[in-house]
């Protein structure tokens, strides 16, 4: 179990630094403060004291191959060397198999920095180099069906007098691990060297190139017309990292995240539409390298003015949007039509503190109902604290916009749902609840992807495809 001081929100304080922080705003979560059970520590004897309840999270694996039926076993509770109890239980394995690589993507940011007093090294193994750490965390979310989206080590990109110098030697060797050896679906363009801007930023400079005559934060530059040097700079590396990707076979499984919650809300505000131009003109830039490089946003709602520019909608998958905007069915069928494609994006739902975890399991269902392909999230090991002593965030100093700056407080678990196990003496990783929830729900979606499959194929005079039918639109209905 893990503390938790106070329930989730974004809690904001824009004081100096020396300033006690603490949450003053309401509450976000329906969870509420006390010890939560979260992390999953590994399987090893343990002392039960008199009068307390210990759960017992119990994980089966099925390896390929094994014949189906039922298979039964016991769990045994001993007081020293007495048996006090046996319990029998049973496990049903089913007569087909899910696929390797999932039909639905779930996307959960590799941070290779985190916030805390402790590195990263200290706090999973200090014997262990950067590659081999990353190989390891992404080797155990494959485990969970869910995958970073990032490839590193990102190679080198040399642009000089109009000449680009990339060595893929080492990226394509951690790409073929990454799709081949891992079975990940999708991966985004290195975000470190082709992501422009995010919230109510301009672009960022680019190999050498400003986006706009003047100097950051350019608020006197037309949007709409990016330097042509920029662009001439942005546009060849891109075209050669691309053709690389499709000589390899890879370009159909990357997409390039463009930015992320641009902050486009007030139409009267100025800031706002400088936005919602630099969008259209960087998204005019990408497509003139190649139509089908897919350009995704997490915009959280629906922007008509944006359709044609954005191919990739990243939506609240819950219905809500912010500022009083909302994602409607309506909205995604007018995405789909229009030849759009839709993720969702889901930062701060998944609280250490949300009772059933209802999220988690849900999100590839929502998938499936509305024609979603995947799902990303920002973190899959960001850490402010150590997390099994705190299950909250400190405050950080963070900026969404030139010149405004505040501290803030994410939500409880945000940003990571793999633990560290270097702080309770364990070389690897430790999962959690939520991890496993995870991939519950991404289990979910290929069985709802199998059986919607085999509807797709049966001859229509199967006796079984009406009973078929009617089951898949049950689950699709609840």
């Amino acid at each position: 179990y893990v503390p938790i001081d106070y329930p989730s929100n974004y809690y904001e304080r824009k004081v100096p630094y020396w300033y006690l922080k603490f949450p003053a705003e309401p509450i976000g979560s329906d969870g509420w403060s006390g010890f939560w059970p979260d992390p999953l520590l590994p399987p090893e004897p343990f002392d039960l004291k008199a009068n307390t309840t210990q759960p017992v999270w119990i994980e089966v694996t099925v390896p390929e191959g094994v014949s189906a039926g039922d298979y039964t076993g016991q769990i045994k509770i001993y007081n020293g060397d007495t048996v006090m109890k046996q319990l029998p239980w049973e496990v049903h394995v089913w007569n087909f198999t899910l696929p390797e690589m999932n039909s639905f993507g779930a996307l959960y940011d590799y941070r290779s920095v985190h916030r805390t007093p402790e590195s990263e090294k200290e706090l999973v193994r200090k014997d262990i180099s950067g590659n081999d750490l990353r190989n390891m965390y992404l080797s155990f979310m494959a485990k969970h069906r869910i995958s970073s989206g990032e490839i590193n080590p990102v190679p080198k990109v040399k642009y000089t007098d109009g000449l680009v110098t990339i060595d893929f030697k080492e990226y394509d060797k951690a790409a073929e691990f990454y799709f081949d050896g891992l079975k990940n679906p999708f991966a985004y363009l290195p975000t470190s060297i082709f992501y422009p801007f995010g919230w109510a930023f301009p672009p960022s400079e680019k190999f050498g190139e400003k986006p706009y005559p003047g100097e950051d934060p350019y608020e006197e530059a037309d949007r709409s017309k990016l330097r042509p040097e920029y662009k001439k700079a942005y546009q060849l590396v891109l075209k050669t990292f691309w053709d690389h990707l499709k000589e390899k076979g890879w370009a159909g499984r990357y997409i390039l995240y463009l930015s992320d919650e641009p902050h486009e809300a007030d139409n009267n505000n100025a800031k706002s539409n400088d936005i919602r131009i630099q969008m259209k003109a960087l998204c005019d830039m990408i497509h003139e390298v190649d139509r089908e490089i897919p350009v995704y946003v997490s915009t959280w709602w629906y922007r008509p003015e944006w359709e044609g520019y954005i191919d990739i909608w990243g939506l609240g998958f819950n219905g809500e949007g912010d500022y009083g905007h909302y994602v409607t069915a309506e909205d995604m069928q007018q995405i789909t039509r229009s030849g759009g494609r839709i993720w969702y994006t889901t930062d701060g739902n998944f609280c250490t503190e949300t009772p059933y975890l209802a999220l988690e399991r849900l999100l590839p269902w929502f998938g499936y109902k509305y024609g979603a392909e995947a799902y990303e999230f920002w973190g899959v090991n960001w850490l402010t604290y150590n997390p099994y002593k705190y299950g909250w965030h400190s405050y950080i100093f963070e900026s969404q916009a030139p010149g405004e700056e505040s501290w803030k407080r994410y939500p409880n678990g945000d940003g990571f749902i793999i633990y560290p196990g270097k702080p309770i003496g364990e070389d690897g990783l430790i999962g959690s609840i939520r991890l496993k929830q995870v991939r519950e729900g991404a289990e979910d979606y290929e069985y709802l992807s199998m059986l919607g499959n085999l509807i797709k194929k049966a001859d229509p005079s199967n006796p079984a495809l009406t009973a078929t039918r009617q089951a898949l639109q049950q689950a699709l209905d609840i």
